[in-house]
């Protein structure tokens, strides 16, 4: 979804989302694991990043609440979390 132009005094001139898709048992654990990791270093380092191109980088709590869902709810065949949230 893409987001430009919208009218109001506290929209942003342009947003875009982009999902990714894990299953909550992925079949392949390892892939899904290094998976999070990516995202997880995108999380940690593409806040600065995004401030250098004049973007918005994603609020601290929204990142936090999306580490906790991965921690949550994607795990593997034993039941074991594919990802633990940093502290």
């Amino acid at each position: 979804m893409i987001l430009t132009n919208e009218p109001g005094a506290a929209s942003w001139p342009i947003a875009g989302a982009t999902f990714i898709l894990i299953h909550k048992q992925p079949d392949d654990p390892a892939a899904a694991g290094a998976a999070l990791k990516f995202f997880n270093w995108a999380y940690a380092k593409g806040g600065k990043m995004a401030e250098e191109l004049d973007y918005v980088p994603m609020p601290g709590n929204v990142v936090s609440a999306v580490q906790r869902l991965w921690a949550a709810q994607i795990k593997d065949a034993s039941g074991k979390p594919l990802f633990v949230p940093p502290r």
